[in-house]
């Protein structure tokens, strides 16, 4: 029988030397991060690119002995940084590996031939999920009768995405815990139905919206 193994974010820490932006819940069945706006997603994010999943290969550490997933991208368009190849190997904690299940409660790991707009939080500090925000950097573009448009990581359309970095503090909303693999960043609108994709933004038009948030 496979052996069942739920890390909790405790464990995970321990593990790892994660980003600071992870919180430890206090539930092991549950795994809560910073929620952050749209604009410290695309300023923090060391690497922004369009791409496709190629490939996706568990592997468990020899040292540690922590199984995590290697997803391929191909490379498709450089949003923001420097990177030469035209594909990026990412690291996401946990995966199926020799009868083991290693499941890290509110991960989304990208899967084969999925399409996307990733925000890579760091291409050398070794964390739990790649992404920034974790569901927070990871978009999904979809094939509308040949229109390819943004959803989040949860499915919901993308149908703007606006600063929000000039709103008042006194005004802005806090900063709080979101569910790690639905949640979104504060400044991107969506359609709560998956069915409302036609209302979604194009790629060239979510792009153009985050290109205009890294100018200004």
């Amino acid at each position: 029988m496979n052996a069942f193994i739920l890390l909790s974010a405790k464990r995970m820490v321990a593990s790892l030397a994660c980003s600071l932006c992870l919180l430890v819940s206090s539930s092991a069945s549950a795994t809560t991060v910073l929620g952050i706006d749209i604009d410290k997603v695309v300023a923090d994010a060391e690497f922004v690119f369009e791409g496709a999943v190629i490939n996706s290969e568990t592997r468990q550490d020899s040292n540690s002995g922590i199984i995590s997933t290697y997803v391929t991208f191909q490379i498709n368009d450089i949003i923001k940084g420097d990177y030469s190849g035209d594909s990026i190997e990412l690291k996401f904690m946990g995966g199926v590996f020799n009868g083991q299940i290693v499941q890290v409660s509110g991960m989304r790991i990208p899967e084969m031939a999925e399409q996307g707009i990733y925000f890579v939080e760091s291409m050398s500090r070794d964390l739990i999920n790649p992404l920034i925000g974790w569901s927070q950097g990871h978009f999904i573009i979809h094939d509308d009768n040949g229109t390819r448009r943004i959803s989040t990581a949860g499915n919901q359309p993308v149908i703007e995405v606006e600063a929000v970095s000039a709103i008042p503090r006194s005004i802005k909303k806090p900063q709080s815990v979101v569910e790690g693999n639905t949640d979104i960043a504060a400044g991107v609108m969506t359609e709560t139905s998956p069915i409302m994709i036609e209302r979604a933004l194009t790629v060239e038009d979510f792009k153009s919206r985050i290109a205009d948030l890294l100018i200004n």
